[in-house]
């Protein structure tokens, strides 16, 4: 018997039930669902949000401005020049890596099960990130983290978790969102929208340790940090196993890490001896048009 996503997640402990029927819905209708979790629910999943929010400190503290330039390309020169990956916010990346505090954190079961329940295809886990934004700062502009769809049947390729590290207010930047836009075959830019109001958005407001879990076509922006105050995400993003991930685990994964995760969680980081490697030329070039619309066949096939 092949191995594959379902198998993974069996072994992993997510079933059917790891979300509820009205969780279901409102991804499919509205784009979205928000769940609270207190800390001792965290603890019980054996991940301690205290140990998780002062690494992290720790990690932006050391990295500053280096911080998130590892999933970039020829980034050398804005290195030196103390840039920072997104303009107005802090990003960390290669989390897994860097401290055993984050390993349970890429499988948590209600991020995972939502990414196999949307994509529906076999998944893989593109990147574990943090964003947040600086005072004063951090504003998107509206936007969607893929291609648009063309047509109601084009597939959903990609899911996005965040877990919040600190409370989401309006006031420290909370993501905006507008609600059903996931089914629009149109980005929010091909709209003209930037970083105005939209008369039907709302702010992501939710106590630290929530999940906020949305289809990757929906709308959404950053605000701006108004108060100063900290608002730390982890972003776990699994995409359709079949597109590049963000970062090739295959090759990034260091060795004493690698033999401290299952077969399951491998398979989930694409980065079994067995899975293939990604192309790094042809990643590197991924916006060359001909590229582009060569993966795309491929894709969709």
């Amino acid at each position: 018997m092949k191995y594959n996503s379902n198998t993974a997640l069996s072994e992993i402990g997510i079933t059917e039930d790891t979300l509820t029927e009205k969780q279901k819905n409102d991804l499919v209708n509205k784009g979205y669902i928000l769940i609270s979790l207190a800390e001792n629910e965290w603890l019980d999943r054996g991940i301690d949000l205290n140990l998780v929010s002062n690494v992290t400190n720790e990690l932006i503290e050391k990295e500053g401005s280096m911080g998130g330039w590892e999933a970039h390309d020829h980034a050398q020169h804005k290195l030196e020049k103390g840039q920072h990956p997104e303009r107005g916010a802090q990003r960390l990346n290669h989390l897994i890596n860097k401290h055993s505090c984050y390993r349970k954190i890429f499988t948590i079961p209600e991020a995972v099960y939502a990414a196999k329940f949307l994509i529906k295809n076999d998944i893989a886990l593109s990147q574990l990130i943090l964003r947040m934004p600086f005072p004063g700062t951090g504003e998107q502009k509206w936007h969607i983290d893929w291609m648009p769809r063309r047509k109601k049947s084009d597939p959903i390729r990609s899911v996005l978790t965040s877990l919040f590290l600190d409370d989401f207010t309006k006031e420290n930047g909370a993501t905006r969102i507008v609600p059903n836009t996931h089914k629009l075959l149109l980005s929010p830019e091909e709209q003209g929208l930037g970083t105005e109001d939209h008369p039907d958005q709302i702010y992501v407001e939710a106590p630290r340790g929530s999940l906020f879990i949305y289809d990757i076509n929906l709308w959404h922006c950053g605000s701006r940090n108004l108060n100063g105050k900290k608002r730390r995400q982890l972003n776990i993003n699994y995409r359709d196993r079949k597109i590049w991930q963000q970062i090739n685990y295959k090759k990034e994964l260091i060795e004493s890490v690698r033999n401290e995760l299952s077969y399951a969680e491998l398979y989930l980081l694409k980065a079994r001896d067995e899975d293939k490697p990604r192309k790094e030329f042809l990643f590197r070039h991924r916006n060359n048009p001909i590229i582009k619309k060569m993966f795309q066949i491929l894709w969709s096939s």
